[in-house]
């Protein structure tokens, strides 16, 4: 969390600053630097400002202090991006544009942008160029920093520092060019420090990638080998069902021949079953009537003779024959 310093007594607002006196060229350069060092730790942070504006900027010495916004702005001020003033929300891109209005106004004593009046301004904001500040190495980087579009501005709050740094070095070199080698001598080493981190930084990404990449190569391989395999258990599974099927077939046709020869046998069966018990009721039945018809002829016998006795009696065809019936028969 970036901790904002506080106005004291001893220190002016950069606003009071510039309405008393104008700002020598290096002494603008070296507050600019101090302002995008702030802003960029605050972006670092992952905070913006959002009102970025010589009102919320303490001058304390050599150095500038940031302070957070008092209160938010209605309307358009010198120092609002146009995104801003579309309805947009306030990002990094939009303090870089409010930097480069105040970075404007410390090296020209005056507002990168004006107007009558809030509509006026907020025409010039959005339509106008800056006015050129004579010099053309300034005019590229304040152009930069006030594009109209967010995507034509510096991305990153470390590019504005570097490059107010190199402004700062060309400054010096008109004034003093031993100190400007010393300068340029300390501003290569800070940049090579930079492309050594960047460099290590982008080494290690590749490095992430191309393990990641072996990685996931790896995994596909593996993948491929389990597929293949399951392919070929579900086509040996495919082969069992099919043979399975087939012997189905058979052993349904074997068993549905052999149910057909069980009927058959057992209709014979019946059949035999049938006239077998027929023969033996029919046979059962001629019997009875010979028994009846010898019960008959008994009783008649027993109403003549004495019990249990047939005297000179015959039986023919189931009847009791009396020696008398025997003699007539023969005459």
């Amino acid at each position: 969390m970036i901790a904002f310093k506080s106005a004291t007594n001893t220190s002016a607002t950069l606003d009071q600053r510039l309405a008393e006196e104008d700002i020598p060229a290096a002494q603008a350069l070296s507050y600019a630097i101090s302002l995008a060092e702030a802003l960029r730790q605050m972006h670092d942070a992952g905070q913006v400002h959002g009102a970025v504006s010589p009102v919320n900027i303490t001058v304390s010495g050599t150095r500038l202090e940031l302070l957070p916004a008092a209160a938010p702005t209605e309307g358009a001020t010198p120092y609002t991006a146009p995104e801003l003033l579309q309805g947009h929300r306030a990002d990094a891109r939009s303090d870089v544009f409010s930097f480069g209005a105040v970075a404007y106004e410390m090296l020209t004593g005056r507002p990168a942008f004006r107007g009558d009046h809030r509509a006026t301004l907020a025409e010039a904001i959005l339509h106008a160029p800056p006015p050129s500040t004579g010099n053309p190495g300034i005019d590229l980087f304040l152009s930069t920093c006030l594009a109209k579009d967010p995507a034509a501005r510096f991305e990153r709050m470390q590019k504005v520092l570097l490059e107010v740094k190199l402004l700062a070095i060309h400054a010096r070199r008109a004034v003093n060019p031993a100190r400007c080698w010393q300068a340029a001598a300390a501003l290569r080493a800070e940049l090579q420090e930079i492309e050594t981190c960047l460099v290590s930084r982008i080494e290690a990404h590749e490095r992430t990638v191309s393990d990641s990449g072996r990685t996931t190569r790896e995994d596909l391989d593996t993948l491929r080998e389990q597929v293949s395999a399951l392919g070929a258990q579900f086509a040996a599974a495919q082969q069992r069902a099919e043979r399975g099927a087939s012997s189905a077939g058979y052993t349904n046709e074997a068993i549905g021949s052999r149910v057909s020869q069980t009927e058959q046998g057992l209709d014979a069966l019946r059949k035999d079953f049938a006239t077998h018990v027929e023969n033996h009721v029919e046979n059962a039945v001629t019997d009875l009537h010979d028994i009846r018809d010898c019960l008959d002829a008994r009783g008649r016998h027993n109403r003549v003779g004495p019990p249990g006795t047939v005297p000179d009696g015959q039986l023919v065809r189931g009847r009791i024959r009396s020696p008398r019936s025997a003699a007539i028969e023969r005459y």
